[in-house]
Protein backbone atom coordinates (compact mmCIF):
# COMPACT_ATOMS: atom_id res chain seq x y z
CA UNK A 1 0.00 0.00 0.00
CA UNK A 2 1.08 3.34 -0.36
CA UNK A 3 1.83 5.67 2.00
CA UNK A 4 1.91 9.51 2.28
CA UNK A 5 4.79 11.66 3.86
CA UNK A 6 3.22 15.37 4.81
CA UNK A 7 6.06 18.07 5.15
CA UNK A 8 5.21 21.17 7.60
CA UNK A 9 6.87 24.04 7.65
CA UNK A 10 6.45 26.24 10.97
CA UNK A 11 6.99 29.21 11.85
CA UNK A 12 4.59 30.90 14.91
CA UNK A 13 1.66 29.12 14.18
CA UNK A 14 1.17 27.29 17.41
CA UNK A 15 -2.37 28.16 17.48
CA UNK A 16 -2.68 26.10 14.27
CA UNK A 17 -0.66 23.44 14.47
CA UNK A 18 -3.12 20.99 16.25
CA UNK A 19 -5.99 21.33 13.49
CA UNK A 20 -2.93 21.22 10.99
CA UNK A 21 -1.68 18.36 12.02
CA UNK A 22 -4.97 16.32 13.02
CA UNK A 23 -6.54 17.10 9.33
CA UNK A 24 -3.57 14.90 8.28
CA UNK A 25 -4.39 12.25 11.14
CA UNK A 26 -8.03 11.74 10.03
CA UNK A 27 -6.79 10.56 6.99
CA UNK A 28 -6.64 6.49 6.58
CA UNK A 29 -4.01 4.64 8.03
CA UNK A 30 -3.31 2.43 4.96
CA UNK A 31 -2.13 6.10 3.41
CA UNK A 32 -0.88 8.12 6.10
CA UNK A 33 2.70 7.47 7.11
CA UNK A 34 4.19 10.00 8.56
CA UNK A 35 4.00 13.60 9.10
CA UNK A 36 7.08 15.59 9.17
CA UNK A 37 7.22 18.93 10.71
CA UNK A 38 10.07 21.87 10.73
CA UNK A 39 9.97 24.30 12.74
CA UNK A 40 11.49 27.38 11.44
CA UNK A 41 12.83 28.97 14.41
CA UNK A 42 9.70 30.04 16.28
CA UNK A 43 9.28 32.60 18.76
CA UNK A 44 6.14 31.64 20.13
CA UNK A 45 5.43 28.41 22.13
CA UNK A 46 4.87 26.24 18.41
CA UNK A 47 7.89 24.06 19.73
CA UNK A 48 6.11 22.78 22.91
CA UNK A 49 3.03 22.49 20.84
CA UNK A 50 4.86 20.24 18.84
CA UNK A 51 6.64 18.23 21.79
CA UNK A 52 2.89 17.70 23.06
CA UNK A 53 1.99 16.64 19.39
CA UNK A 54 4.33 13.95 19.32
CA UNK A 55 3.70 12.37 22.68
CA UNK A 56 0.22 11.99 21.39
CA UNK A 57 1.36 10.62 18.37
CA UNK A 58 4.62 8.88 18.75
CA UNK A 59 4.87 6.81 15.38
CA UNK A 60 3.54 9.13 12.96
CA UNK A 61 4.96 13.08 14.11
CA UNK A 62 8.03 13.52 13.75
CA UNK A 63 9.68 17.10 14.46
CA UNK A 64 12.72 18.83 13.71
CA UNK A 65 14.50 22.36 14.05
CA UNK A 66 15.39 23.47 10.62
CA UNK A 67 19.60 24.25 10.63
CA UNK A 68 19.02 27.28 8.22
CA UNK A 69 16.32 29.82 8.35
CA UNK A 70 13.52 30.22 5.56
CA UNK A 71 10.08 28.40 4.78
CA UNK A 72 11.79 27.27 1.32
CA UNK A 73 14.66 25.52 3.44
CA UNK A 74 12.31 24.09 5.79
CA UNK A 75 10.56 22.32 3.47
CA UNK A 76 13.94 20.72 1.56
CA UNK A 77 15.18 19.57 4.76
CA UNK A 78 11.47 18.38 5.56
CA UNK A 79 11.73 16.22 2.29
CA UNK A 80 14.77 15.11 3.18
CA UNK A 81 13.57 13.30 5.99
CA UNK A 82 10.62 11.86 4.18
CA UNK A 83 10.49 7.90 3.21
CA UNK A 84 6.85 8.02 1.80
CA UNK A 85 5.97 7.12 -1.91
CA UNK A 86 3.78 10.61 -2.15
CA UNK A 87 4.84 13.95 -0.71
CA UNK A 88 1.72 16.32 0.59
CA UNK A 89 3.12 19.74 0.99
CA UNK A 90 1.13 21.47 3.81
CA UNK A 91 1.63 24.96 5.65
CA UNK A 92 0.70 24.98 8.95
CA UNK A 93 -2.21 27.29 9.31
CA UNK A 94 -3.96 24.98 6.80
CA UNK A 95 -5.78 22.06 6.82
CA UNK A 96 -6.59 18.87 4.68
CA UNK A 97 -10.13 17.24 4.10
CA UNK A 98 -10.48 14.08 5.18
CA UNK A 99 -10.41 11.38 2.62
CA UNK A 100 -7.75 13.36 0.25
CA UNK A 101 -4.94 11.04 0.35
CA UNK A 102 -7.29 8.02 -0.37
CA UNK A 103 -9.11 9.92 -3.36
CA UNK A 104 -5.61 11.05 -4.92
CA UNK A 105 -3.82 8.54 -3.79
CA UNK A 106 -5.69 5.65 -5.68
CA UNK A 107 -6.43 8.37 -8.63
CA UNK A 108 -2.54 8.57 -8.79
CA UNK A 109 -1.93 4.70 -8.98
CA UNK A 110 -4.67 4.28 -11.04
CA UNK A 111 -3.56 6.55 -13.86
CA UNK A 112 -0.13 6.09 -14.58
CA UNK A 113 0.19 9.03 -17.12
CA UNK A 114 -0.07 11.47 -14.11
CA UNK A 115 2.18 12.60 -11.57
CA UNK A 116 0.66 15.25 -9.74
CA UNK A 117 -3.03 15.32 -8.26
CA UNK A 118 -5.33 18.23 -7.84
CA UNK A 119 -8.98 18.98 -7.13
CA UNK A 120 -10.97 21.33 -5.43
CA UNK A 121 -10.44 23.63 -2.63
CA UNK A 122 -11.76 26.86 -0.14
CA UNK A 123 -10.73 29.79 1.21
CA UNK A 124 -11.47 30.16 4.71
CA UNK A 125 -11.23 33.67 6.27
CA UNK A 126 -10.91 34.91 9.47
CA UNK A 127 -11.65 38.32 11.01
CA UNK A 128 -9.67 39.20 14.58
CA UNK A 129 -9.20 35.61 14.47
CA UNK A 130 -12.82 34.56 13.88
CA UNK A 131 -13.94 32.54 11.34
CA UNK A 132 -15.96 35.10 8.62
CA UNK A 133 -17.08 33.22 5.76
CA UNK A 134 -15.67 30.55 3.07
CA UNK A 135 -14.85 31.28 -0.59
CA UNK A 136 -14.66 27.41 -2.74
CA UNK A 137 -13.09 27.63 -5.72
CA UNK A 138 -13.68 24.37 -8.44
CA UNK A 139 -10.69 23.12 -10.70
CA UNK A 140 -11.20 21.14 -13.70
CA UNK A 141 -9.29 19.55 -16.28
CA UNK A 142 -7.09 21.30 -18.03
CA UNK A 143 -5.00 20.05 -21.44
CA UNK A 144 -2.08 22.56 -20.53
CA UNK A 145 -1.38 23.43 -17.00
CA UNK A 146 1.98 25.18 -17.66
CA UNK A 147 -0.62 27.40 -19.09
CA UNK A 148 -2.94 27.97 -16.35
CA UNK A 149 -0.10 28.40 -13.70
CA UNK A 150 1.25 31.21 -15.89
CA UNK A 151 -2.14 32.74 -16.16
CA UNK A 152 -2.35 32.87 -12.68
CA UNK A 153 -5.00 30.19 -12.27
CA UNK A 154 -3.35 29.83 -8.20
CA UNK A 155 -3.93 26.87 -6.27
CA UNK A 156 -2.38 26.41 -3.00
CA UNK A 157 0.71 23.58 -2.36
CA UNK A 158 -1.42 21.68 -0.42
CA UNK A 159 -4.13 20.83 -2.68
CA UNK A 160 -1.64 18.84 -4.35
CA UNK A 161 -0.43 15.66 -3.95
CA UNK A 162 2.81 14.53 -5.72
CA UNK A 163 4.52 11.27 -6.59
CA UNK A 164 7.85 10.74 -4.78
CA UNK A 165 10.20 10.48 -7.88
CA UNK A 166 8.76 14.22 -8.85
CA UNK A 167 9.31 15.42 -5.89
CA UNK A 168 12.91 13.74 -5.89
CA UNK A 169 13.43 15.77 -9.28
CA UNK A 170 12.17 19.00 -8.23
CA UNK A 171 14.29 18.45 -5.12
CA UNK A 172 17.24 18.59 -7.11
CA UNK A 173 16.37 21.43 -9.11
CA UNK A 174 16.21 23.25 -5.71
CA UNK A 175 12.61 23.97 -6.73
CA UNK A 176 12.02 25.49 -2.97
CA UNK A 177 14.26 28.01 -3.97
CA UNK A 178 15.63 30.08 -0.89
CA UNK A 179 15.45 33.33 -2.41
CA UNK A 180 12.65 32.81 -3.79
CA UNK A 181 10.45 35.46 -1.30
CA UNK A 182 7.10 35.38 -3.30
CA UNK A 183 5.14 32.85 -5.29
CA UNK A 184 7.14 30.55 -3.70
CA UNK A 185 4.49 28.04 -4.42
CA UNK A 186 3.86 29.06 -7.81
CA UNK A 187 7.68 28.48 -8.65
CA UNK A 188 7.83 24.85 -7.74
CA UNK A 189 4.73 24.06 -9.60
CA UNK A 190 6.21 25.98 -12.42
CA UNK A 191 9.07 24.06 -12.61
CA UNK A 192 7.38 20.75 -12.09
CA UNK A 193 5.09 21.14 -15.51
CA UNK A 194 8.25 22.67 -17.24
CA UNK A 195 10.13 19.22 -16.09
CA UNK A 196 7.40 17.49 -17.39
CA UNK A 197 4.95 16.95 -14.53
CA UNK A 198 1.42 15.63 -15.95
CA UNK A 199 -0.91 17.42 -13.63
CA UNK A 200 -4.58 15.28 -13.37
CA UNK A 201 -8.35 16.76 -11.78
CA UNK A 202 -9.73 14.71 -9.06
CA UNK A 203 -13.09 15.68 -7.85
CA UNK A 204 -13.32 16.76 -4.73
CA UNK A 205 -13.48 19.66 -2.35
CA UNK A 206 -9.84 18.73 0.06
CA UNK A 207 -8.13 21.26 0.59
CA UNK A 208 -8.34 24.82 3.31
CA UNK A 209 -6.55 27.65 2.96
CA UNK A 210 -6.71 29.77 5.84
CA UNK A 211 -6.55 33.38 5.34
CA UNK A 212 -6.16 35.36 8.55
CA UNK A 213 -2.61 36.22 9.30
CA UNK A 214 -1.45 39.68 8.20
CA UNK A 215 2.26 39.28 8.87
CA UNK A 216 2.27 36.28 6.09
CA UNK A 217 4.69 36.27 3.50
CA UNK A 218 1.33 36.30 0.73
CA UNK A 219 0.85 40.00 2.59
CA UNK A 220 3.99 41.56 2.15
CA UNK A 221 3.82 45.18 1.23
CA UNK A 222 1.82 45.32 -2.15
CA UNK A 223 4.26 47.45 -4.03
CA UNK A 224 7.29 45.24 -2.88
CA UNK A 225 5.78 42.35 -3.74
CA UNK A 226 5.00 43.42 -7.18
CA UNK A 227 8.73 44.89 -7.33
CA UNK A 228 9.65 40.92 -6.19
CA UNK A 229 6.91 39.48 -9.13
CA UNK A 230 9.12 41.65 -11.53
CA UNK A 231 12.02 39.48 -10.73
CA UNK A 232 10.44 36.16 -11.21
CA UNK A 233 9.20 37.28 -13.95
CA UNK A 234 11.93 37.86 -15.49
CA UNK A 235 13.12 34.11 -14.34
CA UNK A 236 9.67 32.42 -16.03
CA UNK A 237 10.81 34.08 -19.36
CA UNK A 238 14.40 32.16 -18.89
CA UNK A 239 12.86 28.75 -18.36
CA UNK A 240 10.54 29.12 -20.71
CA UNK A 241 12.68 30.22 -23.58
CA UNK A 242 15.30 26.96 -22.79
CA UNK A 243 12.25 24.39 -21.94
CA UNK A 244 9.02 25.05 -24.76
CA UNK A 245 10.17 24.63 -28.48
CA UNK A 246 7.14 24.85 -29.95
CA UNK A 247 7.15 28.63 -31.22
CA UNK A 248 3.29 28.93 -31.06
CA UNK A 249 3.15 28.52 -27.68
CA UNK A 250 6.11 30.16 -26.27
CA UNK A 251 4.70 33.32 -27.94
CA UNK A 252 1.14 32.72 -26.59
CA UNK A 253 3.05 32.06 -22.87
CA UNK A 254 4.98 35.39 -23.32
CA UNK A 255 2.38 37.02 -24.15
CA UNK A 256 0.45 36.10 -20.80
CA UNK A 257 3.27 37.17 -19.01
CA UNK A 258 3.81 40.92 -20.79
CA UNK A 259 -0.14 41.07 -19.86
CA UNK A 260 0.87 40.22 -16.45
CA UNK A 261 3.59 43.01 -16.17
CA UNK A 262 1.29 45.87 -17.17
CA UNK A 263 -0.99 45.33 -14.93
CA UNK A 264 1.84 45.07 -12.35
CA UNK A 265 2.67 48.61 -13.62
CA UNK A 266 -0.58 50.19 -13.61
CA UNK A 267 -0.12 49.83 -9.64
CA UNK A 268 3.69 50.56 -9.37
CA UNK A 269 4.77 53.47 -12.38
CA UNK A 270 8.16 53.17 -10.75
CA UNK A 271 8.61 49.40 -12.16
CA UNK A 272 10.28 49.30 -15.50
CA UNK A 273 9.81 46.38 -18.44
CA UNK A 274 12.93 43.92 -18.37
CA UNK A 275 12.48 43.65 -22.37
CA UNK A 276 10.37 45.69 -25.06
CA UNK A 277 6.74 43.50 -26.54
CA UNK A 278 4.25 44.37 -28.81
CA UNK A 279 1.37 45.84 -28.39
CA UNK A 280 -0.55 43.85 -30.29
CA UNK A 281 0.44 40.78 -28.10
CA UNK A 282 -1.27 42.05 -24.94
CA UNK A 283 -3.68 39.26 -23.43
CA UNK A 284 -6.44 41.71 -22.75
CA UNK A 285 -9.31 38.87 -20.80
CA UNK A 286 -6.59 39.05 -18.39
CA UNK A 287 -6.57 42.85 -17.49
CA UNK A 288 -10.04 44.57 -16.25
CA UNK A 289 -12.59 46.47 -18.04
CA UNK A 290 -12.06 49.70 -15.71
CA UNK A 291 -8.27 49.52 -16.15
CA UNK A 292 -8.58 48.82 -19.94
CA UNK A 293 -8.20 52.40 -21.33
CA UNK A 294 -5.31 53.09 -19.08
CA UNK A 295 -3.26 50.12 -20.40
CA UNK A 296 -2.22 52.00 -23.64
CA UNK A 297 -0.41 55.00 -21.50
CA UNK A 298 1.31 52.75 -18.96
CA UNK A 299 2.30 50.55 -22.33
CA UNK A 300 4.09 53.75 -23.86
CA UNK A 301 5.16 54.86 -20.87
CA UNK A 302 7.17 51.36 -20.34
CA UNK A 303 8.50 51.41 -23.30
CA UNK A 304 9.78 54.90 -23.25
CA UNK A 305 11.40 54.60 -20.17
CA UNK A 306 12.88 50.83 -21.92
CA UNK A 307 14.34 53.03 -24.87
CA UNK A 308 15.71 55.90 -22.47
CA UNK A 309 17.26 53.29 -20.05
CA UNK A 310 18.87 51.76 -23.59
CA UNK A 311 19.94 55.05 -25.03
CA UNK A 312 21.72 56.67 -21.93
CA UNK A 313 23.56 53.40 -21.74
CA UNK A 314 24.77 53.27 -25.08
CA UNK A 315 25.64 57.40 -24.27
CA UNK A 316 28.13 56.00 -21.41
CA UNK A 317 29.74 53.31 -23.42
CA UNK A 318 30.26 56.09 -25.50
CA UNK A 319 31.79 58.56 -23.50
CA UNK A 320 33.90 55.59 -21.56
CA UNK A 321 35.22 54.63 -25.44
CA UNK A 322 36.11 58.24 -26.26
CA UNK A 323 37.79 58.97 -22.71
CA UNK A 324 39.61 55.77 -23.72
CA UNK A 325 40.56 56.85 -27.07
CA UNK A 326 41.88 60.70 -25.77
CA UNK A 327 43.64 58.63 -23.06
CA UNK A 328 45.20 56.46 -26.18
CA UNK A 329 45.87 59.77 -28.29
CA UNK A 330 47.74 61.64 -25.37
CA UNK A 331 50.43 58.55 -25.15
Amino acid sequence: MSKVSVIIPNYNNAKWLKPCIESCIQQSNLFLKEIIVVDDHSTDNSWQVLQSIQNEYPEIVKIFTNPQKGANTARSFGFSKSTGNFIQWLDSDDTIGTKKFKTQVEFLENNENYDIAYSDWRFDYYEQEKFSYSKKTTAAPYKDYLLELISENWQPCHNYLLKRNVAQKLHQLQAWNPETKVAQDKEYFLLAALEGGNFGYVKGEFAVYNVWNKNSISQINFKKRLELQMIFDKKIREWLRKKIADKTKLKLYLNILNTHVLNACFYNMKLTINEPFSIFGIQWKFIHHKKIPFIPLIYLWQHTKFLLKISTSIVKIYFVLIVEFIHLFKF
